[in-house]
């Protein structure tokens, strides 16, 4: 189990530009004889793309459900219309 981890490991840091260059070179050069590991990049890789696009979602609906919530409120009316009008100017 203990391989296991220290290749997940070593995927993240290589999926996250975390490696020096040289263990890079090594990395990708061991994924060319290692099919497996090349999956293994391939699905981490997959994984870490469906966690953003999912993370992008949620907070998408977080701001939703705020600026539904601040519009709802008279008092935050003011608010509102200063907040559009600093996009105007842009």
């Amino acid at each position: 189990m203990r391989t296991s981890l220290n290749n997940i490991k070593k995927i993240d840091d290589y999926l996250l530009g975390c490696m020096a260059p040289e263990e890079t070179f090594l990395f990708q050069a061991d994924m060319l004889l290692n099919t497996s590991l090349a999956k293994d990049v391939a699905q981490q890789d997959y994984t870490y793309g469906l966690i953003k696009q999912y993370s992008r979602k949620k907070i998408k609906a977080e701001i939703i459900a705020a600026q539904e919530k601040l519009n709802a409120e008279p008092e935050y009316q003011d608010l509102i219309r200063r907040i559009a009008n600093l996009f105007k100017k842009l």
